[in-house]
């Protein structure tokens, strides 16, 4: 029997109408916050990057991608560090400089060490790249930097948490729960 609590149907649709009332003004505040992000300043770059383009074949896909790596862009946009500045307390991740869970002296979360072990690479090295995103215009021949998010500011790109934020025990996160397409039939 469910732990859960149940109820009629003419309770669900009570409750229902009244969380579509909060889903209406989130979709609301959500509006005004995308207008403000689009009023954000830009930023000129001046800075020159390479990126190197090719196909992730493996996954099926068939859109181009680029790969930053070997560029100081990821160190420059705040998702990349040195050793270094690991070792120092140096890191600036999501607007905020140290005391994030993983900074090499903080106490380091399961799933991360999870995570890393899954990548085949110690703490340290796996800690040393976190997820961000960050938007760029071209106009007359000039690159601004239009904005960046990080960490949990990423959940609303990531389609799949939308899709488990709706089911009835949500992400029920516990460990490492997802796989690459390619590799569900391998568990």
């Amino acid at each position: 029997m469910t732990k859960h609590m149940t109820g009629t149907r003419e309770e669900w649709l009570a409750a229902r109408i009244e969380l579509l009332e909060a889903e209406k003004e989130l979709t609301r505040r959500s509006d005004e916050l995308a207008r403000r992000r689009q009023e954000l300043p830009w930023v000129r770059v001046d800075k020159e990057y390479r990126c190197r383009g090719r196909r992730s074949r493996r996954m099926g896909w068939t859109f181009p991608w680029a790969s930053s790596f070997g560029s100081d862009f990821n160190f420059d946009f705040n998702v990349s560090f040195t050793e270094e500045q690991q070792r120092e307390g140096g890191i600036e991740y999501n607007y905020e400089r140290g005391g994030h869970a993983m900074d090499a002296a903080a106490e380091i979360p399961q799933p991360v060490i999870q995570n890393a072990v899954m990548t085949g690479t110690d703490v340290a090295t796996y800690t040393r790249e976190r997820p961000g995103m960050s938007a760029f215009v071209l106009e007359d021949s000039i690159v601004y930097h239009t904005y960046s998010t990080y960490a949990r500011g990423l959940d609303g790109l990531w389609g799949m948490y939308q899709w488990l934020d709706r089911a009835p025990r949500g992400r029920n996160e516990t460990g490492v729960w997802w796989s690459r397409h390619d590799e569900y039939n391998k568990r």
